[in-house]
């Protein structure tokens, strides 16, 4: 059995029609006083692109990586807005514009920090698209304000990542700058061998194929003598074309330090920007929020629904209290 239809409810409205009119008419003037004290804000909005090379590109070691001309994936999408959403640039951002006064927030208040990062994270909203790009969207009383921190919280994504980048690099090239003097005091060590060894006489392969040549050209003394430095090649010389490969390898692998501790340092000491800015922040002409009209009929369409509510609930209570209540 029903407990409610169509026609009750319409029998109920007709009757209580002035009521509902009046409630409507002082929901609706409450509304718009609601609607003109709410604060006013305009929204800004920036769109970047992190780029998928994040080095400075010296030599053919980042190109393996991508091109400058690339744009970044997901993967490089993520972690640009787990920086863009760190406390750290927020903090940053704060302070260059000095958002406490702005938020009428004190700052020798206990909770001040705290206080002051709810509101920023309240009026900002950080989120990636479906093509990647991320896009910085700010609410604000003051549309040059709201631009400011927008276009703020895009650049602070190159400054923080080169701070983490930079920071990696002083690390890897104090390694590196170990590795490149123990590797040239290899280079060193086998430099001096080699040198040794040919002082004695001791030639590399392709030199041994001319001296066995002269030695079977040779007659008399001249032979006598090229026969004690075939017989020294000849003993020695496996060992040379040994420490001679040894050698070429070691000035290989000393050139591939070489190359990424000047990579590495170029890393540290250059900041290169890591997004693509499609459109840069700029002040709104026209405010956000709130849109009055909509405040009006939220509250005028809520101010009669209780109404409706409240004398349907009226008319039918006896007969759901005995239905319901009392058995």
């Amino acid at each position: 059995m029903e407990i409610l239809s169509f026609s009750e409810l319409f029998r109920v409205v007709a009757r209580h029609l002035r009521t509902l009119v009046l409630t409507g008419m002082v929901a609706a003037a409450a509304s718009v006083a609601l609607a003109l004290l709410l604060p006013v804000y305009y929204k800004a909005t920036t769109v970047i692109f992190p780029v998928k090379l994040g080095q400075t590109p010296v030599n053919e070691t980042s190109f393996r990586r991508g091109n400058i001309s690339d744009f970044g994936e997901t993967g490089e999408a993520e972690q640009a807005l787990e920086i863009l959403n760190s406390t750290t640039l927020m903090d940053r951002v704060i302070e260059q514009h000095d958002l406490f006064a702005h938020f009428k927030i004190k700052r020798d208040l206990p909770i001040a920090h705290t206080l002051a990062r709810k509101t920023f994270q309240g009026n900002v909203d950080i989120k990636r698209t479906k093509f990647n790009s991320i896009q910085i969207t700010v609410l604000d009383k003051h549309p040059a304000m709201a631009a400011n921190i927008a276009n703020s919280i895009a650049n602070y994504l190159d400054t923080i990542k080169y701070e983490m980048v930079r920071n990696r690099a002083h690390e890897l090239i104090a390694n590196l700058e170990r590795q490149h003097l123990k590797q040239q005091n290899l280079i060193d060590s086998l430099k001096s061998a080699l040198d040794s060894m040919a002082g004695q006489g001791i030639m590399s392969q392709f030199q041994r194929a001319y001296l066995i040549d002269a030695f079977g050209q040779s007659s008399g003394n001249e032979r006598k003598e090229l026969r004690q430095l075939v017989d020294a090649n000849i003993r020695w010389g496996e060992e040379f074309d040994k420490l001679e490969r040894i050698y070429e390898r070691e000035i290989e692998n000393l050139m591939l330090i070489n190359k990424y501790l000047v990579q590495t340092k170029a890393d540290a000491e250059i900041q290169f920007s890591q997004k693509f800015v499609v459109d840069a922040a700029e002040p709104a002409e026209k405010k956000s929020y709130p849109i009055r009209w909509l405040v009006v009929l939220v509250g005028v369409a809520s101010a009669m629904l209780l109404a409706v509510s409240w004398l349907l609930l009226r008319q039918k209570w006896p007969e759901f209290s005995a239905r319901f209540l009392n058995g």
